[in-house]
């Protein structure tokens, strides 16, 4: 573990039962829009490789599509991860839970 991560949790773990296990979560999210970016990037250029003759633009523009491909997928499977990652959070707080974000928004009844 990083000293980063070690001051973080040394500040605010105390205060949050859960942040620990947040930051590992957040952690492996954006490695694997990391990997996702990887994969993507390559097999689309790979693909776009194979299937020169049948594409409509020059081998030039194969880095750009392939990094618009690669970052669009990325972009997806990272946001995925993160909102998982932030239910968790917010689930394992005391303060935060479902049913006390349902009576915060709910309107008092009037009598």
């Amino acid at each position: 573990m990083s000293r980063g991560k070690e001051r973080l949790l040394e500040l605010y773990g105390d205060d949050h039962p859960g942040f620990g296990s947040y930051l590992e979560c957040m952690t492996r999210a954006n490695f694997t829009g990391l990997a996702t970016f990887t994969i993507a990037f390559s097999s689309t250029y790979i693909a776009q490789s194979i299937l020169k003759n049948k594409l409509p633009y020059s081998s030039k523009f194969y880095v750009l599509s392939s990094t618009v491909v690669a970052a669009y997928f990325s972009y997806k499977v990272s946001k995925a991860r993160s909102q998982v990652c932030q239910a968790a959070w917010l689930a394992a707080e005391d303060k935060s839970t479902y049913f006390t974000e349902l009576e915060k928004t709910s309107p008092t009844p009037v009598s």
